[in-house]
């Protein structure tokens, strides 16, 4: 059993606000948005600041000034459902700045995200759809999109939506780590070779595209190439526990029981207490047999 290990799925911080240039109150501005703009950009210096609690007592007096200050509901917000674990209110909220400016995109994805988050696939599948409505080649979208398609069940757009995001942003590692490993979950490996091989090509020293590639040589017991890919990702990131692993699986699957021997030893020195139990327990298993094999001593 080889180690799948696939990139945690994408998550957006609440960079906007981290990222966010102070507004100002402009001449000509009337009163009421004057002092909002003030409430917000306090509600900002207070979660830059860590100050959660202070920073939505702000945003909301932001949004009693200027009730139609769809960037204070916003930010609002995304604090509740990122920081302070508030699915409901922080949908409220976002839904609350769609409804007074629906044309921007970033609004309707991070509600979607919210949605994802909270497993309500076909809320977040609209969500996402509303927002690429907005701004076509998002491709922090399409892969949202894409992610709650397959969660749904429906692979084919899935699909589309996973090639979408890599055409927007073609150095979008999550993106070819998903798509191709739906291509594996229905067994067509060409496919998924073709798309690792292009990851590996846009993000050279990604190590993820090397380890994924060389599971579906594993997959298909080319394991003289699987070895390859395996060193190729360790080459990169010498402690890549999950390629250390393959590779000694692969050694072992190849017949070279020293070096299979050397590496799963690896693994097992270096594993950590999170590490999958199965994988684990493979690991010393075959172990264990190499070390008989290897000593003269009967195969386990």
């Amino acid at each position: 059993m080889l180690a799948v290990n696939r990139v945690k799925a994408w998550k957006r911080p609440v960079g906007a606000l981290v990222a966010l240039i102070l507004m100002i109150s402009v001449t000509g501005c009337n009163q009421a948005r004057t002092e909002s703009i003030r409430h917000m950009n306090q509600g900002v210096e207070s979660f830059q600041h860590g100050n959660l609690s202070k920073a939505i007592s702000h945003l909301e007096d932001a949004v009693k000034a200027d009730p139609v200050n769809d960037q204070a509901w916003y930010y609002m917000g995304l604090i509740q459902y990122q920081r302070m674990n508030a699915p409901e209110k922080g949908a409220t909220n976002l839904r609350k700045a769609i409804e007074i400016n629906g044309e921007n995109h970033e609004y309707h994805y991070h509600l979607g995200n919210l949605l994802s988050r909270e497993k309500d696939w076909v809320g977040a599948i609209n969500a996402f759809e509303k927002a690429l409505s907005k701004k076509r080649d998002h491709a922090e979208s399409h892969y949202r999109l894409a992610r709650a398609l397959e969660m749904e069940g429906k692979f084919d757009r899935a699909q589309e939506a996973y090639g979408d995001a890599i055409r927007n942003r073609p150095r979008f590692a999550e993106a070819y780590n998903a798509l191709g490993n739906l291509y594996v979950r229905f067994e067509k490996y060409p496919q998924a070779i073709q798309v690792f091989k292009n990851a590996s090509e846009n993000i050279p020293r990604e190590p993820i595209n090397y380890n994924d590639l060389g599971l579906v040589y594993a997959r298909q017991n080319r394991n003289a190439e699987a070895i390859q890919q395996f060193k190729r990702a360790l080459e990169i990131k010498p402690s890549y526990a999950s390629a250390v692993f393959n590779l000694g699986m692969a050694y072992a699957n190849n017949g070279e029981d020293k070096q299979a021997l050397k590496y799963l030893k690896a693994y097992l020195s270096r594993r950590s207490a999170a590490d999958d139990p199965v994988r684990v327990g493979t690991a010393q298993a075959m172990a264990t047999r190499l070390e008989a094999k290897v000593s003269g001593g009967a195969p386990q």
